[in-house]
C-alpha cells in the first residue's frame, strides 16, 4: 500500500530554517509539509492568516480565519501541524468567548492528519494534546467552555484571580501577572515555570500587538491568502498588530526563513527573535514610546479566530527573559 498523505503537499520555494533543527516527523507529515520543521527551544511562536490587504479579523465574525483563508486546506493543515508541535496553545479570553464551540487541538484543525499528529507528539515526548493557556485580566471566562474541558493555565491579574472560583476544577492552574492588569513582561517566565517550552500563540491581533511591542514573539507563521477584504466605513478589520505603536517611530525588520505554496496561498515563516530595530527616516528615535504598563483588559477584547499569521516585526528579544 502506498503512503497516505493527509493533504495536498505544500511546494517549498525557500527554506533556510535548518539551524532550528528538525522534529522527528512521520513520513506523511514530511511529504505534506514539503520538508522538515523544528524549533529552537524554548520558544513562543505565533500563527495567523491574513488577506492580501493585511486583514486578520472582520468585525465580530466567528471562525473568520476560515473566511479569510478561503477555506484553504493547506492553512488548516498548517494550523494542526503547529499545534502538534507545541506544548501549549496561548489565546486571549476574547478569542475564547468568540469561539464558543472551539477546541485548540491538532485534529480539530485538520482531522485528516490526526493519526500523524499523534505520532509526532509521541515522538517528541509531548502530552497527547497541547495545553491551553488563556490570558484574562478580569478573570471573566466560562470554565465550562469545551476548549477548557481538560483544564487550562489561566494567566491573570490579582483582580482576576479573586473573580475566579476559590476552588477550580482539576487540571486548572493560575499564574498571577500583575495587580489589576496582566503584566506581559512576566508571560514567558510564567509559561516556563509551568514547564511549557514550546508555545504557539493563536491570540488575536490586540494581544499579539502588545506581545510584539514587548519583543515576546520569537517566530511568526503567516498564511497569505489571495483574497482581498477591503475596508468599508465603520467596520473593524485590523491587521496583525492592532493597537501597537510601531511605525513611524520604530522600524522593525524580521528575517524571512521559509516560503511554501499551495495553489494561490503562500505560507511564510519569519524569525523575529533576531529582528533588528532601526531608526525610521524622519523619525525621532529618542522619542520612541515605550509600551505602557501591562495588558489592560487583555483577553477581554474580541480578537479573531486566527489560523496562521501576518508579517513578523519584533523588538529583538532574548528568549524567555523578562524585559
Amino acid at each position: 500500500m502506498g503512503l497516505s498523505v493527509p493533504v495536498r503537499p505544500l511546494q517549498t520555494l525557500l527554506d533556510i530554517s535548518a539551524d532550528s533543527g528538525f522534529y522527528p516527523f512521520p513520513t506523511a507529515l514530511t511529504v505534506a509539509y514539503g520538508g522538515g520543521l523544528g524549533f529552537r527551544e524554548p520558544i513562543l511562536f505565533a500563527n495567523f492568516v491574513a488577506t492580501l490587504d493585511g486583514v486578520v479579523a472582520i468585525d465580530e465574525l466567528e471562525h473568520v480565519g476560515q473566511i479569510i483563508s478561503g477555506g484553504s486546506e493547506g492553512d488548516r493543515f498548517m494550523m494542526g501541524l503547529l499545534r502538534a508541535c507545541a506544548d501549549t496553545v496561548l489565546i486571549g479570553a476574547g478569542t475564547l468567548r468568540a469561539s464558543p464551540d472551539s477546541v485548540w487541538t491538532p485534529e480539530a484543525a485538520w482531522p485528516e492528519a490526526a493519526s500523524d499528529y499523534a505520532r509526532l507528539r509521541a515522538g517528541l515526548g509531548r502530552a497527547p494534546l497541547p495545553r491551553l493557556a488563556v490570558v484574562t485580566a478580569s478573570g471573566g471566562i466560562d470554565l465550562t467552555h469545551p476548549g477548557l474541558a481538560g483544564g487550562a493555565l489561566i494567566l491573570t491579574s490579582e483582580l482576576g484571580r479573586r473573580r475566579l472560583p476559590g476552588r477550580l476544577p482539576d487540571g486548572f492552574d493560575v499564574e498571577v501577572l500583575g495587580e489589576d492588569r496582566v503584566e506581559l513582561t512576566g508571560l514567558k517566565a510564567a509559561l516556563l515555570r509551568q514547564g511549557k517550552g514550546v508555545v504557539l500563540s493563536e491570540a488575536g491581533p490586540n494581544l499579539m500587538g502588545q506581545m510584539l511591542e514587548r519583543g515576546l514573539v520569537d517566530e511568526l507563521f503567516l498564511t497569505l491568502s489571495p483574497l482581498i477584504a477591503g475596508g468599508p466605513a465603520g467596520s473593524r478589520r485590523p491587521g496583525l498588530a492592532a493597537g501597537a505603536s510601531l511605525l513611524p517611530q520604530r522600524q522593525m525588520a524580521a528575517r524571512l526563513i521559509s516560503v511554501r505554496r499551495q495553489d494561490q496561498h503562500l505560507f511564510l515563516r519569519y524569525d523575529l527573535g533576531s529582528a533588528s530595530t532601526l531608526p525610521c527616516p524622519g523619525g525621532h528615535p529618542g522619542k520612541r514610546p515605550e509600551p505602557q504598563g501591562g495588558a489592560g483588559p487583555l483577553g477581554d477584547y474580541r480578537p479573531s479566530h486566527t489560523s496562521s499569521g501576518p508579517v513578523g516585526l519584533v523588538i529583538g528579544s532574548a528568549p524567555w527573559s523578562q524585559k
